[in-house]
């Protein structure tokens, strides 16, 4: 299945107030049917295909305090290449590889739930599709639990860092995410006209959401949860997949984004922030394409590329698709490949976070002496092995 990204403008401060609290009651309404039956595969014969987003809502100055390190958001450094006579810089999250030591970083996880007023089950009762039983999946992930990889035992974001300045980096160079506080649980009352729900034939519920509804949604709930700066706030979901204007044009996983919070003189406070699905597996044909696949994929995009500014040379999707972006996104390019996953068994069950480009891939000659033996991918290294096409 050919999938590929989206770029999607997240604009989080203009609120709809359309969030339920889990306990509130719903008005009934006439529109009542029960989720759509499919055979697995139904997405993919649509031609559905997994797709992220990113958006950066920064105003001009706060993106030139990012690189004048007038900030206050999470712990970050700068550098750059040079390709082709020009300079490219970035920042990503931590300390400088050549300096090393170990940053943890706090998360923060908020669940949102949905209720559905157009779908019912046999019963009459309105569908529901709970996150809460993914949550301890969730927080046992290779996101936060430690595995066994060619870079060390450690968790999977850090395993990535790790491989893409093996050659550079201080012995204990460390990029590690502590266990998220929980938020408050959100249930969101998705209206009649916004949603389609279906039903596989081994009994999963999973959902199409209109992503501007969401994104509404998200608006409220980032001004009403106790967000910190400092800290990486992680909205989970479950079996919900997301598609823009038309449930066509699916399906949509998750997103990272930056956005200013306030400015005190000549300090911007910059809050960083990841959403993602977490999908049973058995809803694509392909069953990498599940749990953690996601989340992993946005975490390690934010680990490069936090505030959603680092710039690089334009580049092809690695299958030939066409132009893929000119953005340090290390998930994407992975994302329109067969191979996407890499699977990782902890406590006897296999997560499938995504494999990522590594900054030799987007800078082509100016870093290849960087990573591990040479990589552009990781933690399968053969699944990128040259680095990327300029775009035409």
């Amino acid at each position: 299945m050919k999938k590929t990204s989206v770029l999607i403008v997240v604009a989080f401060m203009m609120a709809l107030p359309l969030v339920r609290p889990r306990a509130a009651m719903v008005q009934s309404s006439p529109h009542k049917r029960q989720p759509i039956q499919v055979n697995s595969g139904y997405l993919e014969s649509q031609g559905a295909r997994m797709r992220f987003a990113r958006s950066n809502r920064m105003s001009q100055d706060g993106k030139a305090a990012i690189q004048q390190q007038r900030i206050q958001s999470v712990r970050n450094w700068s550098g750059s290449f040079t390709f082709q006579g020009q300079v490219f810089p970035f920042t990503m999250v931590g300390n400088a590889p050549t300096k090393g030591d170990e940053t943890e970083f706090d998360t923060q996880l908020i669940p949102i739930s949905f209720f559905f007023d157009e779908f019912v089950d046999q019963n009459g009762n309105n569908i529901v599709i709970d996150v809460n039983p993914v949550v301890p999946a969730f927080l046992n992930s290779p996101n936060f639990s430690n595995a066994s990889y060619t870079t060390g035992f450690t968790q999977f974001g850090d395993a990535v860092q790790r491989a893409e300045f093996f050659k550079i980096e201080k012995p204990d160079w460390r990029n590690l995410l502590e266990r998220p506080s929980m938020l408050p649980a959100v249930q969101v009352e998705v209206p009649v006209g916004s949603s389609l729900v279906f039903q596989t034939p081994t009994g999963i519920i999973f959902a199409l959401i209109d992503f501007n509804f969401m994104i509404s949604q998200l608006n409220t709930i980032v001004q009403l949860e106790d967000l910190d700066v400092t800290k990486l706030p992680i909205a989970l979901t479950r079996n919900a997949l997301f598609y823009d204007t038309v449930p066509g044009n699916c399906c949509t996983l998750g997103f990272h984004t930056a956005f200013e919070t306030r400015v005190q003189g000549p300090i911007h406070f910059v809050q960083t922030f990841a959403f993602a699905s977490w999908p049973d597996q058995g809803i694509f044909v392909d069953p990498t394409i599940a749990d953690a696949i996601a989340i992993s994929h946005e975490i390690s995009e934010w680990m490069n590329d936090p505030f959603v500014n680092n710039i690089v040379p334009a580049w092809e999707n690695p299958d030939g698709s066409g132009c893929g972006g000119n953005l340090l996104e290390v998930g994407d390019p992975i994302e329109v490949l067969p191979n996407e996953a890499f699977p990782v068994t902890i406590n006897g069950f296999t997560y499938h976070p995504q494999n990522e480009a590594l900054l030799p891939w987007f800078s082509r000659p100016a870093t290849n002496n960087l990573s591990i033996g040479g990589a552009f991918s990781y933690p399968n290294t053969n699944v990128l092995t040259s680095p990327s096409t300029p775009c035409p």
